[in-house]
């Protein structure tokens, strides 16, 4: 049986270049997390930790993902490269698979565009409470093609990107707590505005969360109850929900404190036919 050291030689010659390919992939993936890891440490020391942990963690695991899809599709073809598969042919193939299923394709590709420009344009970061799509809650995951929200009641919504037309941050600022209190028309409304403006002053003495206010604004507007007096206040990004709760509570006990009556409902009871008919006929009997 004849053995034929060339084309043995040329075999072995190519799986050492293979394993060196393997081996070099290997190594600029390392690298490149390693690089990537850098980049964010030296961020976290100019950024505040808030914004440094949740734009750290959407951008860095994008990062990590392009980088080993790059390395993988180049290690892929190099390797049929050195097999001897041509590899030209082969691409020009797949640019027509590829033709034909962008074609079927255009959802998938507007969610990857779409979700590239909210990570580009710094939309929202991981941990920020937002609206979109007609859904609310805070961002648990970004994704080049769906965004992760979970909402208060622990519901988990998965929003293709595409759909994110508009977007509502609400952990970029400060938020706003409003609550309106009604009093009974007998009441004297000035003196309830003062009643209320003390609690609010005490509240904020006692509450570091709030940035503005609380604050009575006045009269709101006027309903069959009784006057409706409007109290605002300015918290940080998620505390209103909160602040409101406290300050109804607050309102409620000042207002009890200082006498002054809540409206209540009133039940006008006409009287039956039957019983105007025996009083018009014992006020007509004589006496």
């Amino acid at each position: 049986m004849t053995v034929n050291m060339a084309a043995l030689a040329g075999y072995w010659i190519a799986a050492a270049r293979i394993a060196a390919v393997l081996v070099l992939s290997y190594a600029v993936v390392k690298l490149g997390d390693s690089l990537i890891a850098r980049v964010f440490q030296k961020a976290a020391r100019t950024r505040s930790p808030r914004v440094a942990d949740s734009r750290g963690k959407t951008l860095a695991g994008l990062l990590r993902s392009a980088l080993r899809y790059s390395i993988g599709t180049v290690v892929l073809l190099t390797v049929l490269d050195l097999t001897g598969i041509d590899t030209k042919a082969l691409l020009g193939g797949a640019a027509i698979f590829g033709l034909a299923i962008g074609f079927g394709a255009q959802n998938l590709v507007r969610d990857v565009l779409t979700g590239f420009f909210i990570i580009y344009e710094h939309q929202f970061d991981i941990g920020d409470y937002i609206s979109a799509a007609g859904l609310s809650g805070i961002v648990e995951e970004i994704g080049l093609r769906t965004t992760r929200l979970r909402d208060y009641s622990g519901d988990v919504h998965v929003i293709p990107n595409g759909l994110v037309d508009k977007t509502t941050n609400k952990s970029r600022a400060g938020s706003r707590a409003l609550i309106e209190v009604t009093i009974a028309f007998e009441e004297d409304t000035r003196k309830a505005i003062g009643v209320i403006q003390a609690a609010c002053d005490q509240m904020a003495r006692e509450h570091p969360e709030i940035t503005d206010g609380p604050m009575a604004l006045g009269v709101s507007r006027l309903d069959a109850c009784g006057p409706t007096i409007e109290v605002w206040a300015r918290t940080k990004p998620l505390e209103h929900f909160a602040i409101e709760r406290e300050m109804r509570l607050r309102v409620k006990e000042a207002l009890q404190k200082a006498g002054i009556s809540m409206p209540f409902q009133r039940v006008m009871v006409a009287p039956a036919p039957a019983d105007l008919k025996n009083r018009e006929d014992q006020q007509d009997r004589p006496g």
